[in-house]
């Protein structure tokens, strides 16, 4: 019997969901996004937003812009598949994730979705950490990280949705196991011992909530957020922390040299441990400094294009044969510089306002308000992610597909008349 319509959607929503934190095969990935997309060009016959359209503009230009500048720096064709495929992943996810979406009889499975594949995670990081510390006498917070895994977006919007007032007003989910779902994800989100997680997780909250809109309310929260930070690293600073520790002393180095692994390029290449401790500031020094070192600086404005490999100057022990011309980067602001130039990076922050810029739209419907807000939450979260694992760009990301059911579901619900509460006043 063949699976109906609804189904199939449904299904094939799971599966570019589950399949980019399980698989890391750049190949299948690329595989598995091109059968979609095609299916998706099959069957065109959907009606789109202009808040859609506006939204992927800015990164077509990145993707066009990257493409025009290849012509001028040519590379192997293997390496500019995976250029094209980064850069097109992003534009097509929020299509695919706006298609299905809006095929979707039930208009709150993206939302369910998320906290099932969520919990499914989290019981699966649980088992593996559980496994690890039975296994392993010394607790080393690095080596748990590594076997058990470093953070998962699924988990992270789970969190978020399911454990704030205003996320679970987005759905209906009769449960009589709440409480141990609750202890689930809060016990895997703890484990993970994650400064991107836990940054990501605080920002989604405030931002479900509508404390990332410039209002008086939303400066104080964001003050008392930074204020925090500023307080906890006066804290770590002040204490002799070992890198390699074990156990919690091995994380809070990790949490202390956080902003040189970003901004102090200066490493020594014959000193791992340094090299580790300064690595995607290194990998961006070195992107800047080959886009300038062109025939007329050209590559600052539009970039070396699909394909085009970073030059680490010596072979780095990226794996067991060593590397020493990557084509990606844990700054995803070098990335896209790399790529596409400052006037791709300038499209990128554009997509990134555009998208931010949603927590400002009135309306007197509860749902459009909260996932306007949770959008608005999502660009800020680029915004951080992209500077420490490339964001929207890292190959394993699929954020785009929950941008795009969103984008639908607000779009959707702003036509929905019966959604719409009288009196009802604007979240803060």
């Amino acid at each position: 019997m063949l699976l109906k319509k609804d189904t199939l959607y449904k299904c094939i929503i799971g599966i570019l969901l589950i399949v980019p934190p399980l698989i890391s095969s750049i190949e299948f990935n690329i595989v598995l996004l091109s059968l979609v997309t095609v299916w998706v060009l099959f069957n065109l016959n959907f009606k789109y937003s202009k808040a859609l359209i506006k939204l992927i503009f800015p990164l077509i230009v990145i993707f066009l812009i990257a493409i025009f500048s290849s012509f001028f720096f040519p590379s192997e064709l293997f390496n500019v598949i995976k250029d094209f495929f980064f850069l097109a992943k992003p534009i097509l996810y929020i299509l695919i994730g706006y298609f299905f979406i809006s095929k979707i009889k039930d208009k709150e499975f993206l939302y369910k979705i998320i906290i099932y594949l969520g919990v499914l995670f989290a019981i699966l990081h649980i088992y593996l950490t559980i496994y690890f510390i039975s296994n392993n006498v010394d607790f080393n917070v690095n080596k748990l990280r590594n076997y058990a895994g470093r953070g998962n977006a699924l988990e992270i919007f789970a969190i978020v949705i399911f454990l704030s007032k205003k996320g679970r007003e987005l759905f209906k989910l009769d449960s009589k196991h709440k409480k141990l779902i609750i202890f689930i994800m809060i016990f895997s989100f703890v484990c993970y011992f994650s400064r991107t997680v836990t940054v990501s997780v605080i920002i989604l909250f405030l931002a479900i909530n509508g404390y990332l809109a410039i209002t008086r309310k939303g400066v104080l929260y964001m003050f008392g957020f930074l204020m925090a930070i500023s307080l906890f690293y006066i804290y770590l600073f002040s204490v002799d922390l070992q890198r390699g520790a074990p156990g919690i002393e091995g994380f809070l180095y990790k949490l202390k040299i956080a902003p040189a692994e970003i901004f102090d390029s200066k490493i020594n290449i014959k000193d791992h441990t340094d090299l580790w401790d300064h690595w995607r500031a290194y990998e961006a020094q070195k992107a800047f400094e080959q886009i300038y070192d062109t025939p007329l600086a050209v590559g600052l404005f539009v970039g070396k294009g699909v394909g085009s490999l970073v030059d680490l100057e010596f072979v780095a022990p990226l794996n067991g044969e060593g590397m020493q011309y990557i084509t990606t980067l844990h700054n995803g602001y070098s990335y896209i510089s790399f790529k596409s130039g400052f006037l791709g990076l300038l499209a990128f922050l554009l997509f990134l306002l555009i998208l931010y810029m949603r927590v400002y739209i009135k309306s007197n419907n509860l749902k459009v308000i909260i996932t306007n807000n949770l959008l608005s939450g999502i660009a800020i979260y680029y915004m951080f992610t992209t500077l420490i694992v490339s964001g929207i760009y890292n190959p394993r990301d699929f954020g785009g597909i929950i941008v795009g059911g969103l984008l639908f579901l607000n779009y959707f619900n702003t036509l929905d008349k019966k959604l719409i509460k009288t009196g009802l006043k604007e979240l803060p």
